[in-house]
């Protein structure tokens, strides 16, 4: 495994270790020390330093790959992003006009990433 594949890992594995730590303290402070207001709403965010963090390592991985990795890597993203977001604007009209159930918006960050995992299996294979 190349060098910035590994720091990659590294990186990624402590900052999801942290995320999953920073996740359920915040959760377990809120609930049990009944906190609200502004200090609970603080508290539900502090996840998101080092979630942060990984798009950090994201952007370094990429920056170290070569160029035809980057071309895919870029697609994917994009149609990750294009498919969820025509999905999201598509849904906002069915809410408006059917009474749809509203979908919460912590589910678009999941959608992107699994789209674009899916996306990132297939765009390769225009390639070959």
């Amino acid at each position: 495994m190349s060098d910035p594949n590994k720091r990659y890992l590294v990186h990624f594995g402590v900052a999801m270790l942290v995320y999953a730590g920073t996740l359920f303290a915040s959760v377990w402070m809120i609930e049990t020390m009944e906190i609200t207001g502004w200090l609970a709403g603080a508290l539900s965010l502090t996840p998101m330093l080092p979630a942060l963090y990984v798009l950090r390592a994201c952007v370094v991985r990429f920056r170290a790959m070569d160029e035809f990795q980057r071309r895919i890597v870029s697609e994917a993203i994009l149609w990750g992003a294009g498919i969820v977001g025509f999905a999201s604007f598509g849904y906002g009209f069915l809410e408006g006009s059917i009474n749809a159930p509203n979908i919460s918006m912590l589910w678009v960050l999941p959608a992107l990433i699994g789209i674009y995992g899916v996306a990132s299996c297939i765009v390769p294979l225009r390639f070959k």
